[in-house]
């Protein structure tokens, strides 16, 4: 029986990662499958097929792939699209000797406390930190890093419980609140989130993210994307901005294709979190091996005109790209920001009324009889707008938040306080 190939994405059933099925389908011409626990509940017909599998366990995958294999279907490869299927991914295509990335790669992108020793080896510019998992092991750290510092799960995302102290007494607040977040999504998550990191805090709330194609040992940076974060003392991402006033910076640019290879990543695309100091000197906060989330690929998509998914699955298919994006250039400005209620329960939602003109979608999440409050992470949006502008802008503008937020107080009603 002659073989029938596929290429499994692994996360591309995730809201705001439809296009990724457009982007495999450029990169190589064969049927693209994904993966759900219960495919059959929850049939996701944009894909070619369905594997019934949890995404985030290589064993479950496995059984899956073998399931099929015996029917003559294999897999010339397995892409993971979030951070939560980058280790499931990165086993079968081993398992199944598909290439893949360096396991010491996968920790150290999975891990923030290795990814921090690694670019601290490599001479990356990054806050100095500690892990840490109880009250006392938190006070040594806040002793020997000094205030303020930033608390956060060492192996979550999305934002979530991550949060900024001045004081011991708020340091031991924040660990409380970390594992909070950990006992409420660890699970679903498949994580431990057994230990924390303890930070030294970038005083700044100029922040971008860069979205970069790796190879063996080189990188190019493909675009930045500009940042809009809530109120200290959290760090929910507000809004995303393609392309920031900063692209072309050669100092960022060079410290981000460091930072992938000083981790091992040696293909796809992968996003890293870079903050300003008061001086403008660049920190690596974070970064992630597969593409930005939050939309951001296809904020990238419209702004230049070029699906990174292509880029991205190319890569794991063995093909050298790294010119297309060298020779890739910003035709316009696009943005998502996320709607925010004001605080309090939502009593009406109120859509219809005429949107203006840079609107490109809008998605309301919330209903009535929802809690609206503060923005912590992902989990306290009440939907979302994209925007477009047939310009590239030269300095950071507060476009993306203020129409959002003229936006959400047209949309939402809120009653009383639900607390922060």
């Amino acid at each position: 029986m002659q073989p029938k190939e596929y290429v499994l994405l692994l996360g591309a059933d995730q809201y705001l990662r439809e296009r990724a099925f457009s982007g495999a389908k450029e990169a190589i011409g064969l049927p693209v499958w994904a993966a759900s626990e219960d495919a059959v509940r929850r049939l996701n017909r944009t894909f070619d097929t369905m594997l019934s599998a949890d995404p985030k366990d290589a064993d479950s995958l496995l059984r899956a792939i073998r399931t099929h294999a015996a029917r003559g279907w294999h897999p010339r490869v397995v892409v993971p699209l979030n951070d939560w299927t980058v280790d499931s991914a990165n086993v079968v295509n081993r398992t199944l000797g598909l290439g893949g990335l360096d396991d010491t790669a996968v920790t150290n992108a999975r891990n923030k406390h290795a990814m921090k020793l690694a670019l601290l080896t490599a001479g990356v510019r990054t806050p100095r930190s500690r892990l840490v998992q109880s009250d006392e092991e938190l006070l040594d750290a806040v002793e020997d890093l000094g205030l303020p510092v930033v608390v956060k799960p060492y192996d979550f995302g999305g934002s979530g419980g991550v949060v900024l102290a001045t004081t011991r007494e708020e340091a031991l607040a924040a660990l409380a609140e970390s594992k909070g977040v950990i006992a409420q999504y660890g699970a679903a998550f498949n994580i431990l989130g057994d230990k924390y990191l303890v930070e030294q805090f970038v005083d700044s709330d100029d922040e971008v993210s860069v979205e970069v194609l790796c190879g063996a040992g080189r990188a190019q940076v493909l675009a930045v994307t500009e940042k809009y974060l809530s109120p200290r003392p959290w760090f929910a991402e507000l809004a995303h901005l393609v392309p920031s006033h900063r692209t072309g910076d050669e100092a960022l640019t060079d410290l981000a294709v460091r930072a992938c290879v000083a981790l091992g990543i040696d293909r796809g695309l992968a996003h890293v979190e870079i903050k300003f100091g008061a001086d403008g000197t660049p920190w690596v906060i974070e970064v992630a091996a597969r593409p930005g989330g939050d939309g951001i690929m296809d904020q990238v998509e419209r702004a230049y005109e070029l699906n990174p998914y292509r880029l991205h699955v190319g890569s794991y298919l063995g093909v050298d790209l790294l010119g297309t994006v060298a020779a890739a250039v910003p035709v316009r400005t696009s943005a998502i920001a996320f709607l925010k209620a004001a605080p309090g329960r939502i009593l009406d939602v109120l859509d219809g009324k005429p949107l203006p003109p840079e609107v490109r979608s809008v998605n309301i999440a919330a209903k009535p009889g929802d809690l609206s409050h503060a923005a912590k992470n992902w989990s306290t949006r009440e939907g979302l707008v994209e925007l477009e502008w047939d310009e590239l802008f030269d300095a950071k503008t507060p476009l993306p938040v203020t129409v959002a937020k003229d936006l959400a107080d047209q949309i939402f009603v809120t009653g009383e306080a639900a607390g922060a």
